[in-house]
């Protein structure tokens, strides 16, 4: 994996999470993906689970509009912040974090993901998805 492919699948993930593109979203994933949405009770395994997962999401969410942070590469592992705002759900703020293992093609075979959900609307603050600093 190269930091291209790395950028290619945050970029990937936020687009077609935004446009509820379900199979486009899931061919971002291995056939065996593991997607750990909520580590207590939601773990999603293979793709053809995660496309239903997806679909699912979209009724609940409706319209979104998806923003994705700088990632941070380590290795074969991507983590990224995202900030998105709903439609529905009733027009929540959707803040998080995930941290994905991608294989040498670029697709994503572990996947975990962290968020807080907030009643309304809300725009990202000022410096919010930069990497940030290195502290030496």
């Amino acid at each position: 994996m190269n930091r291209e492919q790395a950028v290619a699948f945050v970029e990937g993930y936020g687009q077609t999470w935004q446009a509820w593109n379900s199979k486009g979203f899931a061919d971002l994933f291995t056939d065996d993906v593991v997607y750990v949405a909520l580590p207590i009770d939601e773990t999603v395994v293979g793709r053809t689970a995660l496309l239903a997962y997806v679909e699912k999401e979209a009724a609940v969410q409706g319209e979104v509009v998806v923003q994705m942070g700088s990632p941070v590469i380590e290795g074969n592992r991507v983590a990224a912040e995202f900030w998105v705002t709903c439609s529905d759900a009733p027009g929540a703020t959707i803040t998080g974090c995930f941290i994905a293992r991608l294989d040498t093609d670029g697709r994503c075979s572990q996947f975990r993901e962290y968020w807080f959900d907030t009643d309304g609307s809300a725009p990202s603050y000022d410096g919010w998805g930069d990497q940030p600093a290195p502290t030496e």
